[in-house]
């Protein structure tokens, strides 16, 4: 299968780099808006770079599109490789408007192509664990689900022209509330965005879900660089407590500059190949595409995650600190 990636910034740059690795599929290309950026992952990867999509798409017939394009802007691009009969799988969230996300599943429906958002937290094993052990219901059904997630102000300062932590972060938290649950966000008990000068932003929301179980997230951007990003997961049920607590894994190295923690779980480098829950979602990806296997993030659990942010956003209460 041949493949082209849609964004080459840090997250396309990754998903770039996992297809060229793979022994599913060949990388043919990557796009960018901006022509420094794909000629410079291009020219890494040794493949053609494009700034117009279009000429992309005409040019290299991919049979695959990867986009990673900013969260506000997934549509436009995954509706031009859809119409080109190509299969996407759209970097997390699908989009960031239920009509555009609506949109999106009908038009791969309308078109026969196969669709898949990347919400990364399915294929963390931790994660799979605690899945699978609260679904097999010995711990009888869940009362309440408590996550945050947080990550360095860095990340914010490379993303808070497009998005915001409710649809970089949350959307993550809301995803697998959702999944673990059964249910979808019903009612919203509170839900707050703060954004600071200094370059912090935070998002909390509680609430509860179709399935009766309540939920609390908490999430943002606060963290230092020579820290690793923290999940943590709780699920409350009525015979017990499944759990999972996320951080670098444990792996730190000191140097004379300070400390860093190093990343062993998401996509770590290890022996020159993008490893972790990075590859284990683009390989399954490519995979069922190849296979026609039904794909472990349906285009439904993907539009009930926007639908869901989209009332927590309705919902939040915006404050700004100077």
């Amino acid at each position: 299968m041949k493949v082209i990636v849609v964004g080459a910034g840090f997250m396309g740059s990754l998903h770039a780099r996992t297809v060229r690795d793979s022994r599913l599929a060949e990388l043919a290309g990557v796009v960018d808006s901006a022509g420094s950026v794909a000629a410079a992952v291009g020219a890494e990867l040794g493949v053609p770079a494009y700034t117009d999509l279009g000429r992309a798409l005409a040019e290299t017939r991919p049979d695959v599109v990867i986009v990673a394009t900013p969260d506000s802007v997934h549509r436009p691009a995954a509706e031009a490789a859809i119409a080109a009969g190509a299969a996407v799988l759209v970097e997390k969230p699908l989009a960031t408007t239920v009509a555009d996300a609506e949109a999106l599943v009908a038009l791969a429906a309308e078109r026969g192509v196969r669709l898949m958002t990347g919400h990364i937290t399915r294929f963390y094993p931790r994660y799979v664990q605690v899945a699978e052990t609260v679904h097999s219901g010995r711990l009888g059904r869940p009362v309440l689900v408590t996550t945050s997630t947080w990550g360095q102000r860095s990340l914010g300062e490379r993303v808070a022209g497009t998005t915001n932590p409710l649809w970089h972060f949350a959307i993550h938290d809301i995803e697998l509330i959702q999944w673990l649950t059964g249910g979808v966000v019903a009612e919203v008990d509170g839900a707050q965005l703060m954004e600071s000068a200094s370059g912090v932003a935070t998002f909390a929301a509680t609430g509860t879900v179709s399935s009766g179980a309540a939920f609390h997230l908490a999430t943002g951007w606060t963290l230092p660089d020579s820290a690793g990003p923290r999940w943590d997961l709780k699920v409350h049920c009525e015979r017990g407590v499944a759990q999972a607590a996320w951080s670098s894994d444990g792996v730190t190295s000191f140097g004379a500059d300070g400390a860093e923690e190093l990343d062993c779980l998401s996509w770590p480098t290890l022996h020159g190949r993008v490893e972790g829950a990075l590859r284990l979602e683009v390989e399954h990806f490519l995979a069922a595409v190849a296979d026609g296997t039904p794909f472990l993030v349906p285009p439904e659990a993907a539009v009930d995650a926007v639908r869901s942010a989209a009332l927590l956003e309705k919902a939040c209460t915006v404050r700004r600190l100077p």
